[in-house]
C-alpha cells in the first residue's frame, strides 16, 4: 500500500476534484489518503470526510503547509509516499503507475507523472507566459515537484522532517540527484494555472524566493538542480516559435526575481502568495 498526502488550506472548491480522480479506479487496500486541513475557514475537512476510506482528514489550526506535509507523514504508513497540491488532478492510474517506478530494488528515488498545464481557456498573457514556460528544461527534461512528487522508502529516508521552506517541491528536487529522478511517460497530471498575470506575478515571486533560499540554506545539495536562466534563454534565442512570446515570459520572470529578493531581505518568508483564480468555484 503506498500514501498520499494532502495539504490543504482551503481547497473547498477543489477538494473533491482532486479526490474523485484519485479514486475514480481505486482498488481496496492499495493506497491510502491523507488530507491535511490547515487553517482552513471553509468546509475542505467537512467534503475530505464524506468520502470516508481510503480518505483520512488529519486537521491541524496551524496554516503551514510544511507543517501539513510532516503532520502527514506522522500518520502515513504506506511507501511508496507521495505529496500532492490539492488543486492539481492525478488519475488513479498515474498513481499507481508511480507507485510502481519506486519500488524497493528501483534505483529511482523521486518521481512523478508528467505535468499537463492546462492554460488554452486562458487570457492571451498567461497563454503566452505558459508557452514559453512549459518549453523550458523543467518541464522538457522531466518535471518533479509542480504540485506533485513521490519519494521511495529510500528516497524518503534521506531526511527526517521537511524543512522549513518556501518550496517543498523543490526542495525534493534537490534530495536526489538527476539520474534518481524519474517522469511517468504513461501518465500526467493537470496543474490549473492563474487566470490573471497579476496573479501569475504572484506565484512566480514564491517560486522564485522558493529557489534562492534554497540554495542559500543548501548550497552543497545545490548541484542536483540542472535548472538555469542562462539554459532557458538559450532556448527562447534558437525557437523561433517562443519569440512573440517571449517578452511577457521574461518580464514576469525578471519582476518575480528582483520582488523574491526583496522579499527575502524583508524576512517575509512566512507571506505565501496564493492564487484564488484557479480556484473560484
Amino acid at each position: 500500500m503506498f500514501s498520499v498526502i494532502i495539504p490543504a488550506y482551503n481547497e473547498g472548491n477543489v477538494i473533491e476534484r482532486c479526490l474523485d480522480a484519485m479514486l475514480e479506479d481505486y482498488k481496496e487496500g492499495e493506497l491510502e489518503i491523507i488530507v491535511v486541513p490547515n487553517g482552513c475557514k471553509d468546509d475542505t475537512a467537512e467534503r475530505a470526510r464524506r468520502y470516508g476510506a481510503p480518505v483520512k482528514v488529519v486537521e491541524t489550526p496551524v496554516g503551514n503547509k510544511i507543517g501539513a506535509l510532516n503532520l502527514g507523514d506522522e500518520h502515513a504508513t504506506g511507501f511508496p509516499r507521495m505529496y500532492v497540491d490539492a488543486d492539481i488532478v492525478v488519475s488513479t492510474a498515474a498513481l499507481r503507475d508511480v507507485a510502481s517506478m519506486l519500488g524497493e530494488d528501483s534505483p529511482i528515488m523521486l518521481a512523478a507523472p508528467k505535468a499537463i498545464v492546462a492554460y488554452q481557456d486562458r487570457p492571451p498573457l498567461i497563454r503566452s507566459f505558459m508557452k514559453v514556460w512549459t518549453s523550458m528544461p523543467y518541464f522538457t527534461e522531466g518535471i518533479i515537484g509542480a504540485g506533485f512528487f513521490a519519494f521511495s522508502k529510500q528516497g524518503r529516508e534521506r531526511f527526517g522532517k521537511f524543512p522549513d521552506v518556501i518550496a517543498d517541491d523543490g526542495f525534493a528536487r534537490l534530495v536526489a540527484a538527476p539520474h534518481e529522478r524519474a517522469t511517468s511517460s504513461k501518465h500526467t497530471f493537470t496543474i490549473h494555472p492563474p487566470r490573471s498575470i497579476r496573479s501569475l506575478s504572484s506565484v512566480m515571486v514564491r517560486v522564485r524566493a522558493g529557489m534562492l533560499q534554497l540554495r542559500e540554506k543548501f548550497p552543497e545539495m545545490w548541484e542536483n538542480e540542472t535548472t538555469n536562466s542562462r539554459r532557458s534563454l538559450r532556448i527562447i534565442a534558437r525557437t523561433p516559435k517562443l519569440w512573440a512570446h517571449a517578452p511577457i515570459y521574461l518580464g514576469v520572470m525578471a519582476y518575480s526575481q528582483l520582488m523574491a529578493r526583496k522579499k527575502l531581505e524583508a524576512n517575509l518568508e512566512k507571506t505565501w502568495e496564493r492564487d484564488e483564480t484557479s480556484r473560484a468555484s
